[in-house]
């Protein structure tokens, strides 16, 4: 740890950094990100510091393809919508491997993240927690229909068209066509998601 003015350099592992680690609460990330780790080191820092409002970094160019690619497309996947639970995804563009040196074997990418001024639903870590599992189960199967994908979470097909159908979503959709709002939404609504003493109704997506 070394302090020069208004620099701080933390020797810390990133996936570990907490807000204790820092004097004051960050607003911003600007980094070239490991690339083996860019994903949850991405969500590890919009999780632990709500502070941070904006985010850009140099990832993989297929890291970069994935974080905003839209509901549908082939590079579609739960990294798209989990990185979604907190802001605005864009991509700004590629960087070649030849302003680097030694020369890496990948193209690199830039992706800014703007965290939603006001979320459309819970951002506590126990709501989190419980959506993100939603979006591991829609995506291991994702090109099966929601019903099938969701089968075995919601305990049988009925159960899981009910519970799609309460969410205003189509169960012969495919999960990988399925927004971060069709996940919140089909949490809150399913049968047995949230006990009646949390969320209000006012914190739901509708």
């Amino acid at each position: 740890h070394s302090e020069i003015h208004r620099l701080t350099v933390l020797n810390r592992d990133i996936l570990g950094i907490a807000q204790s680690d820092l004097a004051e609460p960050p607003t911003a990330v600007v980094a070239n990100l490991p690339y083996n780790i860019a994903v949850p080191a991405l969500l590890h820092l919009l999780a632990e510091f709500p502070s941070i409002r904006t985010v850009m970094v140099m990832v993989q160019a297929e890291v970069a393809e994935r974080l905003a690619a839209e509901p549908g497309g082939k590079e579609y996947g739960v990294p798209s919508v989990k990185v979604r639970f907190f802001g605005k995804v864009r991509r700004y563009g590629m960087v070649s491997p030849t302003v680097f040196w030694p020369i890496p074997r990948v193209y690199s990418g830039l992706v800014r993240i703007d965290r939603y001024e006001t979320s459309a639903w819970p951002t506590d870590a126990g709501f989190r927690e419980k959506v993100f599992n939603l979006i591991d189960v829609g995506f291991a199967q994702r090109r099966k229909t929601a019903r099938n994908a969701f089968l075995g979470w919601a305990g049988s097909g009925n159960e899981s068209a009910s519970r799609l159908l309460a969410a205003s979503i189509d169960p012969a959709r495919r999960g990988e066509t399925l927004t971060i709002a069709d996940f919140v939404r089909l949490y809150q609504r399913s049968a047995d998601a949230l006990p009646a003493d949390t969320a209000p109704d006012s914190a739901q997506v509708l």
